[in-house]
């Protein structure tokens, strides 16, 4: 199934935040949607113009916004697409990531880190459990300082100095789960990256590299992902 493009999942968010609250002010939108407020506006516009908004001024600094009942059914049914799309995605997950696992373990990798915790990071360590592999450090900026599966979170500027043979990236982008290469705000691409969706984790055969530091990424195997064309949210 395709994935639900970023125009449709801002759509179904500003349907269900109307649905909630019709007090709606565009810089209000654009935080919630993590957006510019000209992009919020172009949003709220677009669903107004369609008939799935209607759209009552108050004054000149208050706007309210109502479901219309287009607007209803159209929730509806984003809603029924993303709910679809979430048990493709954890087909897809496990699949591809207990794929990942699989290649790496045949390839003699045994001490991996994950990069991002969430719903694939959980789905991933499935495969890390089938393959017997160590999963010895996990990192997330939202969460450093807990726990993992029995593995301290750290934080994400500490990946450098990992050593760890290969790091397994556990992060997706929410507006395009399914995109590969993706990689959070600010973290740079390391040799020893793996991706479940795209990259590394379906075409590479993995060999190890030095232990983290910069000689042994740039000896990595030549079928390693380069940082160009890396996705950033």
């Amino acid at each position: 199934m395709e994935s639900p493009d970023s125009q449709r999942y801002y759509e179904l968010k500003i349907l269900e935040q109307v649905e909630g609250a019709p007090d709606l002010p565009r810089r209000v939108a654009a935080s919630k949607l993590g957006v510019s407020v000209k992009l919020a506006h172009k949003l709220l516009t677009g669903l107004v113009e369609r008939g799935l908004l209607h759209v009552k001024k108050e004054n000149a600094r208050r706007w309210r916004y109502f479901l219309t009942p287009q607007g209803i059914t159209e929730k509806a049914r984003l809603t029924r697409e993303f709910i679809e799309f979430s048990f493709e995605f954890y087909r897809e997950a496990r699949r591809r990531s207990a794929q990942a696992c699989r290649d790496l373990a045949e390839a003699g990798v045994k001490r991996i880190a994950f990069l991002g915790l969430g719903e694939l990071a959980e789905i991933a360590y499935l495969g890390v459990q089938e393959w017997n592999l160590d999963l010895v450090e996990v990192f997330d900026r939202q969460r450093a300082g807990k726990a993992f599966f029995g593995c301290l979170v750290r934080p994400i500027e500490e990946i450098a100095s990992s050593r760890v043979e290969r790091i397994l990236v556990t992060s997706f982008n929410p507006k395009n789960p399914m995109s590969p290469g993706f990689l959070p705000e600010q973290v740079e691409a390391d040799l020893r990256m793996v991706w479940v969706f795209g990259g590394a984790a379906e075409r590479s055969s993995p060999a190890s590299p030095g232990p983290g530091d910069g000689e042994g990424r740039q000896g990595a195997a030549a079928s390693e992902p380069t940082p160009e064309g890396v996705r950033r949210s």
